[in-house]
């Protein structure tokens, strides 16, 4: 672990919790912040230049309370989730885009600690519409059924799902009402997937429909290291031909530290690199990084 005094990409975290108290939000806790940053590439090899592209950042209790989405060249964060806890759990989403409120969502549970509902809100410039409230049925921890109801409690879409012994999600179809779409806009998925004898997904192919019309069919092949931690991920066009390959590697603890990206061809087209940093302090001046 390093002590470093405060960097440039910790006067932006501060910079964006100011602009969240200013828009009311509650002071919120610092303990950890996971950053990730992208590296430019130059005839497909990594350079010394990077910037911050995404923000998560945690309190005393390891909760996830924001999330940051920043563009490359100008830092600019363009889009950010906050989290609202009671205790470990979620009871509120929001989620903003380009520093505007656009969505929230509001959380209950069952006794054992899974979500209950969920009910959804669309914001708009001086309007806010309850779009639905989503009504969770489970199966081994699983949901096999999820019912939406609009604000007079009618049904207007419901999902169906079916999962294997291995916990993915095979099948999954929605029939909606006219006029209502899943959140997601995915109407309905299937899932192929393949497993070696320790049970590791290695294969699927994953073919989804979306409700403008679209069918989206992809396929994947999948390695592990000594560890059972996902090492590598292909994508494979229609043919079974590579598109992409991303290796993932990681340190002692077994968290990700690097993500690279390479092309058909094997050319590096894209890297990032995580770093897990700690404020012992609540002003945030002292910075130990953590691997």
């Amino acid at each position: 672990m390093r002590l470093k005094v405060t960097p440039l990409v910790v006067v932006l975290l501060m910079v964006s919790l100011m602009n969240a108290e200013a828009q009311n939000r509650p002071p919120q806790n610092v303990r950890r912040v996971i950053v990730t940053s992208r590296y430019e590439i130059q005839d497909g090899k990594r350079t010394v230049n990077s910037r911050a592209i995404k923000q998560e950042i945690k309190d005393s209790l390891d909760r996830v309370h924001t999330i940051l989405f920043r563009e490359y060249e100008t830092q600019r964060v363009y889009r950010y989730i906050w989290h609202t806890y009671e205790g470990r759990q979620i009871v509120r989403t929001d989620e903003f885009d380009n520093e505007k409120l656009f969505r929230y969502s509001l959380f209950t549970y069952t006794p054992d600690s899974l979500i209950a509902t969920q009910k959804v809100y669309m914001v708009n410039p001086g309007d806010t519409l309850h779009y639905v409230t989503l009504t969770f049925k489970y199966q081994n921890r699983l949901p096999i059924q999820v019912d939406a109801t609009n604000s007079k409690g009618k049904r207007v879409y419901r999902t169906k799902s079916v999962f294997d012994t291995y916990g993915t999600e095979t099948q999954r179809q929605v029939k909606a009402s006219k006029g209502y779409v899943p959140v997601d806009s995915i109407m309905s998925i299937t899932c192929k997937p393949v497993y070696d004898s320790l049970g590791r997904k290695v294969a699927e192919t994953i073919t989804k429909t979306y409700s403008d019309g679209r069918k989206v069919v992809k396929s994947f092949r999948y390695e592990y290291n000594k560890k059972n931690l996902r090492s590598a991920v292909e994508e494979l066009d229609q043919s079974g031909n590579l598109i992409t390959r991303t290796t993932l590697e990681y340190n002692d603890k077994g968290m990700l530290k690097f993500i690279s990206v390479f092309n058909s061809e094997g050319k590096l087209i894209d890297y990032q690199a995580l770093r897990y940093e700690l404020y012992p302090s609540r002003d945030r001046r002292q910075q130990i990084i953590e691997y």
